[in-house]
């Protein structure tokens, strides 16, 4: 269910990759792994999500600000979706590289 992206490349898929039942999802929970002091990883400069719909990738609806805070769950809720995977698009700082510590999708 879960993919990330960075500059059109793929970054890394959780073993199973998309679920075969679509599931339906109004929230996801990330926290960005920055080590900051002891290497060359950062939070991302920004980041979107998106949600397979088919063929295609289509963008969530949300008001929520899309987060980059580090030593936190940045939560973003939007209008519940029905889907057989969830992609995140981010955009990593210059010169550094972007981390997950941990997505939930509920």
């Amino acid at each position: 269910m879960i993919m990330t992206e960075v500059h059109g490349r793929f970054l890394r898929c959780r073993p199973g990759g998309f679920r075969e039942k679509p599931a339906t999802v109004s929230r996801v929970d990330l926290y960005w792994f920055d080590d900051t002091g002891r290497g060359q990883v950062r939070v991302p400069a920004s980041w979107h999500l998106f949600y397979r719909d088919g063929g295609a990738w289509k963008p969530v609806t949300t008001a929520d600000a899309f987060g980059v805070e580090k030593d936190r769950y940045n939560t973003v809720r939007f209008t519940p979706i029905t889907t057989t995977g969830l992609r995140i698009e981010v955009t990593a700082q210059a010169d550094f590289s972007i981390g997950i510590q941990e997505w939930k999708a509920r």
